[in-house]
């Protein structure tokens, strides 16, 4: 983690590209002595290394002239550089052994690698980025699909802003409740025991803000499709052909699947949570129980949902049952095992699309597919509200603390005083939510998260 101590006068370096090995490594060095240190280490073909901004081709030599590296180096004169210092960065082969051979010189010659996140935090510094800036970078890299990126950068739209200002209404609301109660405490009484539903409102909706920011931070805001169906109806077979892998075990044995399998797979670029349920059927087992109600919690908050029906049984009560419960989450129904004997057409009307075929055999797999697409690209998936940054998630985790301690102090009949030194407390909180993030927030919460090149 960053520390204020840190000396801007360092010249610090590090590998700012992937993992070794690799095709191309970048190893960037950044400070006073940045093109000082680099005339000892690169010699540019045609010119001696000056002090502009240029790319440049050479080699890269140890202090007693022991070859490292045929590179392109590239200079920046500050201030007009990504942290607004001297910058060179080395492009060379992303050999292991060059690369420690590299950053082994430039040790020797006074520099020092780099802390979590110091290049950003320099270009804090040096008035290059704000903390909101570097807030919403940090979860750009937190980011999984394009969803969301938008979320992100839909930022300044002010969404976040007016979820804020009602809750901070109702509070202006409270507090007027409060304020008279003082004078007139008897009459007032009541109304301040109904404040707590007041109160209980406005935490549930932080709990909604907040969570937004939990599930994006810990990639599950993937949008999840569900497979469910009756025992043997051919889900696993489906989940198998729709990774295009053996992942499942697929048997005619009725509950094989005894709990719910989860794998991604990508959708018009996006990427889905796939989950394979246990199958819907009356069971003795403690274990297949326990399958069949985590494949109902699954698809109680799936994006889209999958029903595998069995054409050869045909439609049973608990299938009708799902389709009536789950009606508002988009879904398809596949009638499977058209190439078995006794396998019959769909009889009864459905509201939903339903795909005749067989997973295992005549099923035409392309033509599910575009049946599906069509499905994902028509279903409103990701979340619904703006998402905080990750010091707007904290100040409501601690505004929440705040609320259940007002609602406490309501319950207990304090009185009206207090509470409303209290609500006037949160209040000023709220205010400060969407307000300016201070460069305290960054170091410890924003770095902290950062890898070592950047």
């Amino acid at each position: 983690m960053l520390r204020k101590n840190l000396s801007l006068e360092d010249t610090i370096f590090a590998l700012t590209s992937g993992a070794l090995p690799s095709a191309v490594a970048v190893v960037k060095m950044s400070g006073p002595e940045a093109f000082a240190i680099s005339e000892k280490v690169f010699f540019p073909h045609n010119e001696k290394l000056s002090k502009k901004r240029a790319v440049w081709t050479g080699i890269l030599k140890t202090r007693d002239n022991q070859k490292i590296d045929n590179i392109v180096a590239v200079t920046f004169v500050g201030p007009h550089s990504h942290s607004g210092e001297d910058t060179v960065e080395f492009h060379c082969h992303g050999s292991v052994a060059v690369v420690k051979l590299l950053e082994r010189e430039l040790l020797a010659l006074s520099a020092r690698p780099a802390s979590r996140g110091e290049f950003s935090y320099r270009a804090l510094l040096n008035g290059k980025q704000t903390p909101t800036d570097l807030e919403n970078l940090g979860d750009v890299f937190k980011a999984s699909h394009s969803a969301d990126l938008e979320a992100i950068y839909k930022r300044k739209d002010g969404g976040l802003e007016r979820e804020i200002e009602s809750f901070r209404s109702k509070l202006i609301s409270l507090q007027a409740v409060l304020d008279t109660a003082v004078d007139f405490t008897d009459e007032y009484s009541h109304v301040v025991e109904q404040a707590a539903a007041s109160v209980e409102s406005i935490i549930r909706g932080c709990s909604v803000v907040t969570h937004r920011y939990s599930r994006f931070k810990n990639g599950k805001s993937l949008p999840k499709m569900v497979l469910v169906g009756s025992p043997n109806a051919g889900k696993s077979s489906l989940f198998n052909a729709l990774l295009g892998r053996y992942r499942a075990i697929v048997s005619a044995e009725a509950g094989t699947t005894r709990d719910a399998i989860e794998e991604q797979i990508e959708i018009l670029d996006r990427p889905w949570n796939v989950v394979d349920t246990a199958g819907f059927r009356s069971t003795d087992s403690a274990i297949e129980k326990e399958g069949i109600e985590l494949g109902t919690s699954f698809l109680s908050s799936a994006s889209i949902w999958i029903l595998v029906i069995d054409g050869t049984v045909g439609l049973k009560k608990r299938e009708v049952e799902l389709l009536q419960s789950y009606r508002n989450i988009p879904h398809l129904v596949l009638w499977n095992k058209k190439d078995l004997n006794g396998w019959s057409a769909v009889s009864t009307p459905l509201s939903a699309k339903v795909i005749e075929g067989s997973v295992l055999n005549s099923f035409d797999i392309e033509s599910f597919w575009c049946e599906l697409e069509n499905l994902c690209r028509n279903t409103q998936i990701g979340e619904t509200g703006p998402i905080p940054t990750a010091v707007q998630a904290a100040r409501l985790e601690t505004i929440s603390a705040a609320l259940k301690e007002l609602k406490d102090s309501i319950g207990l009949g304090l009185p009206p005083e207090i509470l409303a030194e209290k609500n006037r407390s949160i209040m000023v909180q709220l205010e400060n939510v969407v307000g300016k993030v201070e460069v305290d927030d960054v170091l410890g919460r924003i770095f902290s998260e950062f890898c070592i090149g950047k």
